[in-house]
């Protein structure tokens, strides 16, 4: 007995250690929060009952996007893991973001802001001034077809 309540004592102690290994990698989305819309580049795909749709304040949608693409694109948002990077990056570098998504979640009144900059190459993305690597899905899950994307 006395074996067994010193191994769950260093298990609490080291608890900490354990999470900071996982938290490295991350959600876009917290799990359990929801996606009410999104604006790429200005152009927003937004919850419209049990569907969504897109809403445009002067910019020209693409007549094409089907339900399906937009369900796609939303779904991929939800599931996007993202990565810290531990290079130091000068704060001009980030400056004029490439693309910049912004996600309205259910319950959450501060918006998240998501900008997208290619930097010699390579996709980075900026949240809360802390810049990360995109793991999953590939950033044309998350944009196409509101946004071509070139890589």
């Amino acid at each position: 007995m006395l074996i067994f309540s010193m191994i769950a004592l260093i298990l609490i102690l080291n608890l900490d250690q354990f999470s900071q290994e996982e938290a490295s990698t991350r959600l876009i989305v917290p799990e359990g929060e929801y996606i009410l819309s999104v604006s790429i580049n200005g152009l927003k795909i937004e919850k419209a009952g049990p569907q969504w749709r897109v809403s445009s304040s002067g910019i020209q949608a693409n007549e094409n996007i089907s339900q399906t693409q937009l369900s796609n694109i939303i779904d991929a948002w939800q599931r996007a893991y993202i990565s810290p990077v531990s290079t130091e990056f000068s704060t001009e570098v980030f400056g004029q973001p490439d693309i910049i998504a912004v996600l309205q979640l259910a319950g959450v009144s501060k918006q998240t802001v998501v900008a997208f900059n290619i930097v010699q190459e390579e996709l980075f993305l900026v949240i809360d001034k802390q810049v990360y690597i995109l793991n999953s899905p590939n950033v044309a899950q998350l944009l196409e077809p509101v946004v071509t994307v070139t890589q």
